[in-house]
């Protein structure tokens, strides 16, 4: 009778709590010129670990065309991490000639994988083995460039939307350059056109050929407000080398600005829009 091995294992996806950490956590690679790139490993426990480096295809990633992770090579794949030790791995991208200019990106995923052991203390076929391991999944984000980028965008149906005591901006953006758009709102407050309150909203990425249906709280918005003017940026991440004590880390670009009238919607009709939109877009 051959010898019956069942392995249980609780699976946990977490980068918070994983307990081995990959730094950087975000690389960014010129793909017009060659080279390797570093990244370490760290293991802060006193167990020995097993990682497997993979690529894999972010989930928000509408064109398989956008995808680098084909181009990737990373050696070693699979690393052991002796306790409370560090490991380098290298990375290196192999992009295909003639890329059309702009961004693409990959997620390098670093699966730890069970270490098994078995149970020698009785020797019979009948020993079961039952490992009740946690399993960490850490994942970065690698990005590449080609060529020149291009920062552009739509920004459109802009609601007021009110959920119980609070106050929503909602929109639409589409992104329809090269890289991906890093956007602030700076919206003003007016009573007619007495200027009441102001306040920044960052609404954070929107990747290329992507969209993304946006939902912001207002914190600052008056009761007797009754227009709202949006200024929309895009932001681009100065280079640290080169920052001077006090600088700003990003540089701010206007895209455009919208003056509306404050008509307030509830949650429930917001939802219902953005799924007739979805249900149009599917046909």
């Amino acid at each position: 009778m051959k010898k019956l091995i069942m392995c249980i294992y609780l699976l946990l996806f977490s980068v918070i709590f994983a307990n081995f950490q990959v730094a950087p956590q975000v690389q960014q690679i010129d793909l017009e010129r060659a080279g390797t790139q570093k990244i370490y490993l760290k293991n802060d426990t006193n167990k020995l670990k097993k990682i497997k480096i993979y690529s894999e295809r972010p989930k928000d990633q509408k064109t398989k065309d956008l995808y680098m992770g084909d181009w990737i090579i990373v050696y070693p794949k699979i690393v052991y991490l002796k306790p409370n030790s560090k490991k380098v791995i290298r990375m290196a991208a192999r992009p295909p000639q003639n890329l059309v200019d702009g961004e693409y990106r990959s997620h390098l995923v670093f699966e730890e994988i069970p270490v098994k052991k078995y149970d020698t203390s009785e020797k019979n076929d009948d020993n079961v083995e039952v490992n009740l391991d946690i399993i960490h999944i850490l994942v970065s984000t690698v990005y590449g460039y080609s060529g020149e980028l291009k920062y552009s965008g739509t920004f459109d149906d802009f609601n007021v939307i009110v959920s119980e005591d609070k106050t929503y901006l909602g929109s639409k953006i589409i992104n329809t350059g090269t890289t991906a758009l890093d956007i602030v709102y700076k919206t003003t407050y007016y009573n007619n056109i007495k200027t009441l309150e102001m306040e920044n909203l960052f609404i954070g990425k929107v990747m290329r050929e992507n969209y993304r249906n946006s939902v912001i709280e207002l914190n600052k918005i008056p009761e007797d407000a009754n227009n709202i003017k949006i200024e929309y940026y895009y932001r681009v991440k100065k280079d640290v080398k080169t920052l001077e004590e006090g600088e700003a880390e990003y540089e701010e670009f206007k895209v455009g600005e919208k003056l509306m009238a404050i008509k307030k919607i509830s949650s429930e009709t917001y939802l219902k829009m953005i799924e007739e939109e979805k249900l149009e877009e599917e046909k």
